[in-house]
């Protein structure tokens, strides 16, 4: 296999840190990893397979790609979709004086300004990973994301032995029984939603991701978030928002609407206000 290395830049501060603690324990097993502050993986592009990985400095991050010369050749697709998900084209200035103002985001803000808006590497594997974590733990998803990962998913040659598989394609998930997709554990419904989802992104995504049975607002606005890296995303319904924000306590319904209106002020930098949330639950993404 050959390798290539790229050296990225970006503004400082990057909370390289809080990144690798939010990519850490979501990363699917045998697919992405997170050791000795890098972040390894595997990769599609352009019809080959290779592995990635990651060193990071205060000034720039530097990717080694690796893989046969097909997939070296498309470094440059690569690189771009690794700016996106680390962020790294984000400016703090705007976000941070937005959020200096709030009693909530203030002292969170000061505390971590190089925040940034985790991305996702494959917007089907986002997607699917979006679904199992549905009313389930950030553990309980790895391990059914693992599962998924194992049965479907295609062996690779890699440098790096927690790295084993690429993640499955859409159309092999489509073609899975949903009997036998609940078999990994899931429950009916979420293998119903799952099958659902396989099918839409295969056929070109026709129609609206909230059509889809299964799919609600928290899941939509989570897969525009890390998927699409939408700045204003914000998934009202989330537990962990309702925790860090006092609200958990008044019931779902009426937590998802304060969470609503309360985040008006964060506009329009909202997911980054999710994951400032997130990581002051015990420190950890």
């Amino acid at each position: 296999m050959m390798i290539r290395v790229e050296t990225l830049s970006f503004q400082p501060p990057l909370d390289w840190i809080g990144l690798l603690g939010f990519f850490g324990p979501r990363a699917i097993p045998g697919v992405e990893a997170v050791v000795n502050g890098e972040l390894r993986r595997s990769l599609r592009s352009a019809g080959s397979a290779g592995t990635l990985s990651t060193h990071w400095t205060a000034t720039s991050l530097q990717l080694q790609v690796q893989g046969p010369a097909e997939f070296l050749d498309t470094t440059e697709s690569i690189v771009q979709t690794a700016r996106r998900v680390f962020d790294l084209d984000s400016c703090a200035i705007e976000r941070l004086r937005c959020f200096a103002r709030d009693p909530v985001l203030g002292p969170l803000a000061e505390r971590w300004p190089g925040v940034r808006l985790p991305g996702a590497w494959d917007g089907f594997e986002m997607g699917v990973r979006a679904i199992l974590g549905q009313q389930v733990t950030v553990k309980a998803a790895h391990t059914l994301a693992g599962r998924v990962a194992r049965k479907y998913g295609t062996p690779l040659d890699s440098p790096f032995p927690e790295v084993t598989t690429l993640f499955p394609q859409a159309a092999t998930l489509a073609a899975a029984p949903v009997e036998e997709l609940a078999g990994l554990g899931l429950t009916r419904k979420r293998a119903e939603t799952l099958h659902s989802f396989a099918v839409w992104w295969s056929q070109d995504r026709n129609g609206n991701l909230l059509d889809l049975p299964g799919i609600g607002p928290w899941t939509e606005h989570y897969i525009r978030m890390r998927a699409h890296s939408e700045p204003d995303a914000f998934p009202a319904a989330d537990l962990g928002i309702h925790k860090a924000l006092g609200l958990h306590g008044i019931g779902p319904a009426k937590a998802a609407k304060a969470a609503e209106l309360q985040s008006l002020a964060w506009r329009p930098w909202r997911a980054y206000a999710v994951i400032l949330l997130w990581r002051s639950l015990g420190e950890k993404p």
